[in-house]
């Protein structure tokens, strides 16, 4: 049980912040994911142009493209 306050800086509150939600979703928009890693769009379609970044398989070439969170968190689970 916890029995005292924390108290966290505004960046590591952002940091805890982007880390859960990034831990809960399997999928975020290019825009959302560029939100919350604080970079630009253009940057990130960038990334999952070079294959930096995973994305969901698309159906159709004109979809949406949502950058794949499990595809990172199973990357990085390696990496522990």
């Amino acid at each position: 049980m916890l029995t005292s306050n924390i108290t966290l800086t505004d960046s590591q509150f952002e940091i805890l912040k982007r880390d859960i939600v990034c831990s809960s979703l399997p999928f975020l928009s290019v825009e959302d994911y560029a939100r919350i890693t604080n970079d630009t769009t253009g940057n990130v379609r960038q990334q999952v142009h070079q294959g930096r970044l995973p994305i969901r398989k698309k159906q159709k070439a004109r979809e949406k493209t949502f950058i794949n969170m499990l595809a990172i968190r199973a990357e990085a689970e390696l990496f522990v």
